[in-house]
C-alpha cells in the first residue's frame, strides 16, 4: 500500500502546480462567471476548469480508483482507493480577489473512507502541505507539528461558518461568544482547508465547523492527523469525514472545547 500512495502523492505534487498556476491566472481576469448553487454558496468557471484537469489526471493515470469530488459527485473504483476533491476551497474568498482558498486532494480507503493521502495547494500563498498516513505531516520539505500550548487563554482559534448557517446561528453565536471570552482569540479565513494546515503547523490550537463536506476534511484531516493533532466530531465522536462536524485541535486542548459544545450540537440542522 505505501508504494502505491508513494506513487500517486509524487505524481500530484509534481502536476498540482499545474492546477495552482491556471487558478492563479484565472483570479487576475476581470470579470469573473460565478454562478450560485445555494444562498451563500458559490461556484465559478475556475472551480470546474481546476476540478476537470484534476479528476482527468486521476483518470488517465489511476483509472481504477474511485472519485469524489464537490462538483462532479462520485464515480466508483475498483481498486480499493478513492480520491477526494476540492477543486477551489475558498471560492467565496476568490470571488472577492482574496488569496485564502486553495486546492484539496485526498484518498482514502474505499471502504471505510479513512484518508491516506491528503495534499494541499495554496496557490496564491505560494506553498503546500501533504501527508501519507503514518509517515509525517510536511510543509513543502519540512516536516510539521501542532502546537504544545495547554492554557485555553493562551489559544488560538479558528472557525467558519456553513452556506446553510441561518439554521443553527443561534448555536453558532453560543459557541463563538464563549470561546472567544476564555482565549486569545478567534479567526476566520473562510477556508476550511486552510484553518487545517495552519493548526497542522502551530498556528492556531483548534478549529472547529458544522456543515463540512468530506473534500474540506479528507486531505486537510490527515495533515492535522499526522502533524500529531486530534480530531473527532463536536460532539466527541470518533473522526469521519462523513460527519459534518470537526473539532480539530494540538490535543492539548480538545476536551476543553467539547465541554463548551456539549449538548449544543444543532442535531436537527446538522
Amino acid at each position: 500500500m505505501h508504494s502505491e500512495l508513494l506513487d500517486r502523492s509524487y505524481h500530484f505534487l509534481n502536476f498540482l502546480p499545474s492546477v495552482s498556476n491556471f487558478l492563479i491566472q484565472k483570479h487576475k481576469e476581470s470579470e469573473l462567471k460565478v454562478d450560485e448553487k445555494g444562498l451563500y454558496n458559490l461556484v465559478t468557471e475556475a472551480d470546474l476548469k481546476a476540478e476537470s484537469m484534476i479528476l482527468d489526471e486521476i483518470q488517465k493515470n489511476y483509472p481504477a480508483d474511485g472519485i469524489l469530488s464537490e462538483e462532479r459527485g462520485k464515480l466508483e473504483g475498483k481498486s480499493g482507493y478513492t480520491w477526494v476533491v476540492d477543486p477551489l476551497d475558498g471560492t467565496t474568498n476568490y470571488t472577492h480577489g482574496l488569496p485564502l482558498y486553495g486546492i484539496s486532494v485526498g484518498v482514502v480507503e474505499t471502504e471505510t473512507m479513512s484518508p491516506l493521502l491528503g495534499m494541499v495547494f495554496f496557490p496564491e500563498l505560494n506553498t503546500y502541505y501533504h501527508a501519507i498516513k503514518g509517515q509525517g505531516a510536511f510543509r513543502e520539505k519540512t516536516q510539521i507539528q501542532v502546537s504544545k500550548t495547554s492554557a485555553l487563554k493562551d489559544s488560538l482559534f479558528v472557525t467558519g461558518f456553513p452556506y446553510d448557517r441561518n439554521l443553527s446561528l443561534d448555536t453558532l453565536m453560543q459557541y463563538y461568544k464563549s470561546i472567544l471570552q476564555k482565549s486569545r482569540g478567534i479567526r476566520r479565513t473562510g477556508a476550511a482547508t486552510l484553518d487545517l494546515c495552519w493548526l497542522a503547523e502551530g498556528k492556531f490550537e483548534g478549529y472547529y465547523e458544522l456543515g463540512l463536506k468530506p473534500w474540506d476534511m479528507a486531505a486537510a484531516g490527515l495533515i492535522v492527523l499526522e502533524a500529531k493533532g486530534k480530531i473527532t466530531s463536536m460532539d466527541g465522536n470518533d473522526f469521519s469525514i462523513l460527519i459534518p462536524s470537526l473539532l480539530a485541535t494540538n490535543g492539548l486542548v480538545h476536551e476543553y472545547l467539547l465541554a463548551e459544545f456539549e449538548g449544543k450540537i444543532n442535531r436537527v440542522a446538522y
